[in-house]
């Protein structure tokens, strides 16, 4: 449990600091808490609820041949089972490149915001440790979504598209972003239409032979995803934040259409989470991107006078949030506590 508190208060420490470091310290200091972070996320040893699940997946990948690969649901995440496997790896090298593109994603998401720091504490308690540890799959295909945000941002309808795709390959549900291409420009162009038709297209028929398996899994069951509703919560909040200071955001960053789409999108989708949770929660994992920006910019949108009280009240937040989880969720408690890691464990793979 200390690990998972030192993760969060460490960057929350260096979001207050005075200091600032040269450009040079910088880049060092970040390659290293990547390298960190990976090692933390990556070969943890039975951490996480869906452990047994992606062993499961890892041990039919380890008697298949490549054809499993290429007619798997998430081709991307089945090869890196597969070549893991035969590398001699095990899960650990499956985990530790998935850990790898998030924690590559997430800094590069973090390198647009205005406090780095701030945002890195925001994004641990849920991102990082909930999300990272626990949903493997999905944590993967948000680290392409941020790159792909980014190149949203960049209005690069290849590049945005690219990343999407690639998020698809480790879950299919993230094919909907293939949609907001069609905005990408601020308003509706043939080129960003075509493109995005086409691959959407394409995604769905991609998809068909899914669908059946989404449906019954995450839509009219009585599965209740773990922490769906606060993670909602979390999101639909950040939403409302944002409409309400969207003029001034307007004017402050170069974004806006990105977000205003995707805030609108959580609130449309707010109702869903009474009965359909777990299909819910899968589209709130993939916008967490988007209100981790939206509180760690909110201190620069209020009065001057307020932005201190706004950033302490944010740490508390998220403090209340980690300190709950960590000691009431009975999933932390049986899959999270004790931290385990490859290193510590004995179960080295044979290279």
């Amino acid at each position: 449990m200390i690990l998972y508190w030192t993760m969060f208060l460490l960057p929350m420490m260096a979001s207050m600091s005075p200091y600032r470091l040269d450009r040079l310290s910088r880049v060092m200091i970040m390659v290293l808490l990547g390298v960190v972070l990976t090692f933390i996320i990556g070969l943890r040893d039975h951490v996480g609820h869906d452990w047994n699940n992606y062993m499961k997946m890892f041990e039919r990948a380890d008697g298949s041949d490549f054809y499993y690969v290429i007619t798997s649901v998430e081709p991307g995440y089945a090869f890196l089972n597969w070549a893991s496997s035969r590398l001699g790896y095990g899960i650990y090298g499956v985990n530790a490149a998935c850990a790898a593109i998030l924690v590559f994603g997430l800094f590069k998401f973090l390198e647009r915001q205005p406090n780095f720091w701030r945002t890195l504490a925001i994004a641990t308690p849920v991102l990082l440790i909930g999300i990272g540890m626990g949903a493997t799959r999905q944590a993967t295909a948000i680290g392409f979504l941020m790159l792909a945000f980014n190149a949203f941002q960049d209005r690069k309808v290849v590049r945005y598209l690219a990343f999407v795709g690639l998020a698809v390959l480790f879950h299919r549900s993230s094919a909907v972003f293939f949609l907001p291409a069609w905005f990408i420009h601020g308003q509706l162009r043939i080129w960003p239409l075509i493109l995005g038709g086409l691959v959407f297209f394409a995604s769905s028929l991609f998809l068909r032979d899914a669908a059946t398996y989404y449906q019954t899994s995450y839509v009219g069951t009585d599965i209740q995803a773990s922490g769906a509703l606060p993670r909602a919560a979390l999101n639909i909040l950040a939403a409302g934040i944002f409409f309400y200071y969207r003029r001034r955001w307007m004017e402050r960053y170069d974004d806006g259409p990105l977000f205003t789409i995707m805030a609108g999108v959580i609130l449309l989708m707010a109702p869903a989470v009474l009965f359909a949770a777990a299909a819910t929660d899968r589209m709130s994992m993939y916008l967490l991107p988007i209100q981790l920006a939206i509180f760690a910019r909110l201190p620069s949108l209020v009065p001057l006078q307020f932005r201190t009280p706004v950033i302490l009240a944010i740490y508390a937040g998220f403090t209340v949030l980690l300190f709950t989880w960590l000691f009431f969720s009975p999933f932390a408690q049986s899959s999270w506590i004790p931290y385990g890691n490859l290193t510590w464990s004995g179960e080295v793979p044979e290279l």
